[in-house]
């Protein structure tokens, strides 16, 4: 591009006279303010204060008394300060979901506020605080050889917390202020409790979204949080957009600072675990003055060498004119976060390459007879967000001749070199993330013609070590605790003569896989539309029950390789529905999570939710009816749970409170109502679309699927862009409210968090010639007083056999009289409410 040739002409003098930063260099001196930031301690300098107030949107803090003993300058800016003395703090949330979801975590269902005092806090940083402190009282210079102890006590306190409880580099988020944008004073707002009351926490205002600190994957736009670090009852205990956004209905979204384009991702793994690698990034800065840019890299993988150039014109001759980075990436233990730091300031929109090499021993572990498991499955590679910023890749692996890689993309090249495979891949467009499995694998496959997938699963031939564990603990020999393997009856480790699971011949069962695969392909392309990708590969891994999708990749458990007896023998019977249906829901994620996206964790049920159901479609073509019947009520069961003494799962919070829902009150929440009630969401919109009668009585559902995919392919949607999707598509079973908006449903269902108990009193009684009349109550209970239900009335004509002879409109807690008159084929034997589960109830 011509503007980013005229810009690497502009930088390249600049680049010789910084030290360390010339042309060609790979490596960078440590940036002087970070450094600055890093040592920055109280100095010694005081501002006194009596009844001081300071507030930030739903944060108020009070100094009753005492003194802010502030830190170094950095740069020549006050950007934190110890606070010793007496005062409190109170958290005011600025919605009834986050007040209740707050009430929950910390114990106090009956809570409005969160209240606390303190007698000390650290405060970082980078909006006008510091003249706001100076306002309220002179500056007071040191009056001694040496700061206040106690002040310096509570901030090495502090750093200590950062490293060891919270494990995140706050420091990188206020240096991305003062150096990507000199001179701000609307920047982020840190503040470190240790209340009395509470555990610590850290509550903060970031107005470029709460994504940017780096605690949690996902967490969007929304600026206030209150974050505790407790290993019992830690985590998010509130985030929220700014009480002003809430009430103007205006939110912000995360700021991005950069576009990734193109990953050309090089990797070589030694003996089997050690992996080293470079990567390439291209991308394009989204924002002036860039010169801060957070990384996501797994911590034990660490960074040996970064450098950057300004990305030549396509087709321009030449090597591009490197230049060695300053990067930063603290011990892996603590607060690892990394990041590099650019010697100027880049423009926007310019487009630049980012070179990085880095090596560990943690991504890969050794499974025994040639399997593997590989972890960090988001950040083996630096990266700048996935599942948030798709690109397209360009992907070499370089591996121990005799081993395999299976990856993300289609492969173009295989070769040997020496006593190392060599392999190439390419993703023919963007994709969210890179993934790849490692081992020797088997392969069998084929071609969907209706969907025009060519669908393979590779399998190991070999015994991972946990067979022969299972095998030892069977056999009452030894080789590891029954606690190792999830679900394992014990009574099969009673005797020195237990039975074997012996060797699980993989290679037959693929078939299994294969035909799912196959079946998986066509469903889902039918319902949903047609893929990019035109392969996708289902890989065996050795981890016992976990399975995940990358794009045109998908890793299934160990567990789903195990036939019917096996799963038996090893008292794994309750895995069952877990096996049926977990190769259709990783299948599903190539729609859900690789082609549609999520935009921030509150949408995650937009993936999670969508694949759950599409299993459930898949169980429904397989199985038939009555399986894709017990698929819901199981989800219902799951749904309306609990764990003694502790509120229902349902009662958990809406689903778009995401990940949060599991806390330690409701640890199995998130679950339940992301995968779960998400997928009955879309149960319940599939069944009010419902066309009986119709030649495909699913078309009007196929339709809607298929505009949401079209629309959103490649992109981010969010909960909203899913409903304005929907209402494109209403019918009259769907308009309750009659203005063809879909408010009501998703108010209840989505961002509710109410389930209704339906009862009936009613009887059948013959009536003229061949007609029954239906007569008698049927009740809504349990809900407010402007809860919406279209409920789905049956006649039993067998016990195989149900016909729908009303939908009856039932709002808020109340009883409806029917009195009708029908012609069913035969006498009904009873009436049914809800039978075919299509709106979610207690019961």
């Amino acid at each position: 591009m011509p503007s980013a040739c005229r810009f690497v002409r502009r930088l390249l003098p600049l680049l010789a006279f910084l030290p360390g930063l010339v042309p060609g260099a790979l490596a960078a001196a440590p940036d002087p303010s970070y450094a600055a930031l890093r040592a920055a301690r109280p100095d010694g300098r005081t501002i006194p204060v009596h009844g001081l107030v300071l507030e930030r949107d739903v944060f108020r803090f009070q100094f009753d008394s005492g003194a802010f003993h502030l830190l170094a300058p950095v740069g020549g800016r006050t950007v934190g300060a110890v606070f010793v003395g007496q005062g409190s703090y109170r958290l005011t949330p600025a919605t009834e979901a986050e007040r209740r979801h707050l009430g929950l975590v910390a114990g106090d269902d009956r809570l409005e506020i969160l209240a606390d005092n303190f007698e000390e806090l650290v405060l970082l940083f980078g909006d006008d605080t510091a003249a706001e402190l100076a306002l309220h009282a002179p500056i007071q210079p040191m009056q001694k050889a040496e700061p206040d102890r106690r002040a310096a006590a509570a901030y090495e306190s502090h750093l200590k917390r950062q490293k060891k409880d919270f494990h995140t580099n706050f420091d990188l988020r206020l240096l991305a202020d003062l150096l990507n944008t000199p001179g701000l004073t609307s920047g982020v707002f840190l503040a470190f409790v240790d209340g009395r009351k509470y555990p610590p926490a850290l509550a903060a205002v970031d107005p470029d979204g709460a994504e940017a600190l780096r605690l949690a994957p996902m967490l969007g736009g929304e600026g206030s949080i209150f974050f505790v670090a407790d290993p019992a009852k830690g985590g998010i205990w509130y985030l929220c957009h700014q009480a002003i956004e809430v009430k103007s209905g205006r939110f912000a979204r995360a700021k991005r600072l950069a576009d990734a384009l193109h990953y050309t991702v090089d990797t070589s793994v030694a003996r089997d675990a050690d992996l080293a690698g470079t990567t390439t990034i291209r991308f394009d800065t989204l924002v002036p003055g860039l010169r801060l840019l957070p990384l996501t890299l797994m911590p034990k993988l660490r960074l040996q060498k970064a450098a950057f150039a300004m990305a030549p014109a396509p087709g321009a001759p030449g090597e591009p004119a490197w230049a060695g980075l300053a990067f930063v990436q603290e011990n892996e233990k603590e607060d690892a976060d990394a990041a590099v730091i650019f010697p100027a300031a880049l423009p926007k929109g310019a487009k630049v390459l980012l070179r990085l090499s880095y090596k560990g021993d943690q991504v890969l572990q050794d499974a025994g007879d040639k399997n593997f498991v590989v972890g960090a499955r988001e950040s083996w590679y630096p990266n700048l967000g996935v599942f948030s910023d798709p690109a397209s890749f360009d992907l070499t692996y370089r591996v121990p001749e005799g081993n395999e890689i299976i990856s993300v993309g289609r492969q173009v090249e295989a070769r040997v070199e020496g006593k190392e495979s060599v392999s190439r891949w390419q993703t023919d467009g963007p994709v969210q993330v890179a993934g790849f499995n490692y081992g020797k694998f088997k392969k069998v496959d084929r071609r969907d013609e209706t969907s025009g997938l060519d669908v393979a699963v590779y399998t190991n031939p070999g015994t991972p070590d946990i067979v022969r564990t299972i095998n030892g603990i069977l056999s009452g020999g030894g080789g590891g605790e029954i606690g190792e393997i999830a679900n394992v009856d014990r009574s099969f480790a009673s005797g020195p003569q237990g039975p074997s699971l012996g060797k699980v011949n993989t290679a037959r069962l693929a078939e299994s896989a294969l035909a799912d695969g196959l079946n998986a392909a066509r469903l889902f392309t039918t319902y949903f539309g047609p893929l990019p990708e035109k392969q996708v590969a289902i890989t065996q891994q050795s981890q016992w029950s976990f399975g995940q999708s990358w794009p045109s990749l998908i890793f299934l458990p160990y567990v789903a390789f195990l036939d019917g007896t096996q799963r038996q023998r090893l008292g794994l019977t309750r895995a069952n529905d877990f096996v049926d249906e977990v190769g259709f829901h990783e299948f599903a994620h190539q729609w859900w999570g690789h082609l549609v996206g999520w935009d921030s964790y509150r949408d995650q049920w937009l993936s999670e939710g969508f694949a759950e159901f599409s299993a459930a479609l898949a169980v429904q073509r397989t199985k038939g009816q009555k399986a894709y019947d017990d698929f819901w009520r199981n989800r219902r069961r799951t749904i309306v749970g609990k764990i003694p003494g502790a509120p229902a799962n349902y009662e958990a919070g809406p689903i778009t409170l995401g990940y949060r829902l599991s806390t330690a009150r409701t640890p199995w929440a998130a679950q339940a109502i992301i995968y779960s009630k998400g997928a009955y969401v879309l149960h319940m919109l599939r069944m009010m679309m419902w066309e009986a009668g119709a030649p495909n009585p699913d078309d009007r559902f196929i339709a809607m699927m298929k505009d949401f995919t079209a629309t959103w392919a490649g992109k981010s949607p969010s909960t909203a862009d899913f409903q304005k999707v929907v209402e494109r598509h209403v019918v009259p079973a769907m308009n309750a409210t009659g203005d063809g908006k879909m408010d009501w449903f998703f108010q209840q269902w989505v961002y509710g968090t109410e389930i209704p108990r339906y009862t009936e009193n009613l009887k059948i009684e013959k009536a003229g010639g061949d007609g029954y009349r239906i007569s008698g109550k049927v009740t809504q209970e349990g809900v407010g007083k402007d809860f919406r239900a279209m409920l789905p009335l049956y006649l039993e004509l067998d016990k195989n056999q149900s016909a729908r002879f009303a939908l009856l409109p039932m709002i808020g807690s109340s009883t409806r009289t029917l009195d009708v008159v029908v012609k069913p084929p035969r006498m009904p034997r009873r009436v049914i409410l809800n039978a075919r589960g299509e709106v979610l109830a207690r019961d």
